[in-house]
């Protein structure tokens, strides 16, 4: 039994069958699907060729996502997103906290967690990969206040 769901335009053929309307809309979706990664693709590519030349150069950054191998960091004024992997940050030990989704410093406590405002270095760029890491950017090393002996 064919539903009868318009017809085809111009031609004159006869209504378009809804299995054959549900083949063209699932080609239509694939499609769609293609130009949008195609789309993304190119522009990591434009953006890892942008930030090319600005390696060593640091930025004002929002963690946009925290992960067990470390955190992405996009840059607030480029809209350029990057990892900083855990294993590059040498100030500490730290480990991911899946339940409050957090990157915790073993011995220091510092916390890495996803909203968070920070400073990073662009370190290094895979132009085949169309990747850019990024590295904390700590200006000056930040002190525990503690009590200070009188003398």
């Amino acid at each position: 039994m064919v539903e009868e769901a318009g017809s085809c335009g111009s031609s004159g053929g006869g209504p378009i069958a809804v299995e054959e309307l549900h083949e063209i809309a699932e080609e239509s979706s694939r499609a769609e699907r293609r130009a949008a990664d195609a789309e993304r693709e190119l522009m990591e590519g434009k953006k890892v060729k942008f930030m090319a030349d600005r390696v060593g150069e640091d930025f004002d950054g929002l963690i946009t996502s925290v992960t067990k191998f470390g955190f992405f960091v996009e840059l607030t004024d480029l809209f350029v997103e990057g990892l900083v992997p855990l294993d590059t940050l040498n100030d500490d030990r730290y480990t991911y906290h899946e339940n409050t989704r957090e990157v915790i410093g073993q011995r220091s406590r510092k916390i890495y967690s996803l909203g968070q405002r920070l400073r990073v270095l662009v370190d290094r760029i895979d132009p085949v990969e169309k990747k850019i890491q990024f590295a904390v950017f700590e200006e000056e090393p930040v002190r525990a206040k503690g009590k200070r002996k009188k003398r």
